[in-house]
This record gives C-alpha cells, structure tokens and sequence, in this order.
C-alpha cells in the first residue's frame, strides 16, 4: 500500500508555488517588461505532482485572484489528507491497545 501522504505533500508544495507566482504576478503587474508566471504541474509516476514555474502571457487581476482562490482550496484539501491519515491512525491505536 503506498503513503497517501506522499500525494498530499507535493500537492501542497505545487499549491504553494502556485500561491507564490499569483503573489509576484499581482505585485509587478504595472512593473513594465515583467513577465507573468504560471506553474506547469506535471503527474509524477510514483503519485503526486510536481511543479514548475513557467512564462505565461499577461493576465487581469481577477485570472489572478481565481487562480489563488484554486491553489488556497487546493492546499486545504491536501491538508484534510493529514487529518483523516491521523485518525485513521488513532483508530488502529485504539483496537491494537
């Protein structure tokens, strides 16, 4: 049986990276020649994801806010992950003990 954790780790990683391109694409949106940021994410064979920064083409504001809005969602749904993996941990404590 493989770690869902393992899964649920690199999506909060690619989250966060998602999380820290709409910070700086928000931050220099009026910054003339600064180009826009987006993150590639990219289906690892042993599960989870990685990320990547890439260039992207200018985007608005709300594009922005959305995509923050998905990687926040994204992020917490992750971290559920943590919650149900420890109390189905304490579960099992509780018929072993």
């Amino acid at each position: 049986m493989s770690d869902p954790l393992i899964p649920a780790v690199s999506g909060m990683q690619v989250a966060a990276l998602r999380m820290q391109s709409v910070a700086s694409n928000v931050a220099n949106q009026q910054t003339p020649n600064y180009q826009p940021t987006q993150v590639q994410q990219t289906a690892q064979p042993s599960g989870g994801v990685s990320g990547s920064l890439v260039k992207s083409p200018p985007t608005d504001l709300e594009t922005q806010l959305v995509t923050g809005k998905e990687a926040s969602a994204a992020y917490r749904a992750n971290m559920a992950v943590f919650g149900a993996m420890g109390r189905a941990y304490q579960s099992l404590i509780d018929i072993i003990a």
